[in-house]
């Protein structure tokens, strides 16, 4: 294998990500959080806001309205998508919104937002930075993909979640630097 460089290994590596990455985005009506019947899917904790925050063994992190861990890559902001591959979004899935967002979260000092992706779909933010989900996560109150280093299409990416209080999770020895595809 020493003629595929590193991303190239680990992307082959992930092919096993994809089915598992699509069959939420199916469930959930595309990201969209309504049914198939148009209803809004039923929120953790009684809210009904897109965001909002969850006490977890990382801190108090950002929360979709499943309940599920928010994450950005560290240096992408809105006018600089690094995560804008199909790769990247089957591990990553991003985190979309319907209809109104409002611009701040219960509980968190940031500013709650959208951007527009080249896919027509509206991603949320917080604070500028776009928000995603990390595949892997074993749903609501997970949070397994903080510190998580990967690559894209030559774009090389540190994820990490959205934590309003706490402190990092150190890596432990382990679990190779942060990688939670344990390779």
């Amino acid at each position: 294998m020493s003629w595929l460089s590193l991303s190239q290994h680990r992307s082959r590596r992930l092919w096993w990500l994809a089915p598992a990455a699509a069959a939420p985005l199916i469930a959930a009506g595309c990201g969209t959080g309504s049914s198939p019947s148009g209803t809004s899917s039923t929120p953790s904790a009684g809210s009904s806001a897109p965001v909002s925050a969850r006490s977890t063994g990382h801190g108090t992190v950002l929360v979709d309205s499943s309940g599920r861990a928010l994450y950005s890559p560290a240096g992408e902001t809105t006018k600089h998508l690094q995560c804008a591959s199909a790769a990247c979004t089957a591990v990553w899935p991003v985190a979309t919104a319907a209809g109104s967002v409002p611009s701040s979260v219960p509980g968190a000092s940031g500013t709650l937002g959208t951007v527009h992706r080249s896919d027509g779909s509206t991603q949320l933010t917080y604070d500028g930075h776009p928000l995603y989900r990390f595949a892997a996560d074993h749903g609501a109150g997970s949070v397994t993909g903080d510190g998580a280093q990967d690559s894209f299409g030559g774009a090389k990416l540190t994820w990490h979640v959205i934590r309003l209080s706490g402190t990092p999770a150190s890596p432990s020895p382990s679990s190779g630097g942060g990688n939670p595809y344990h390779y």
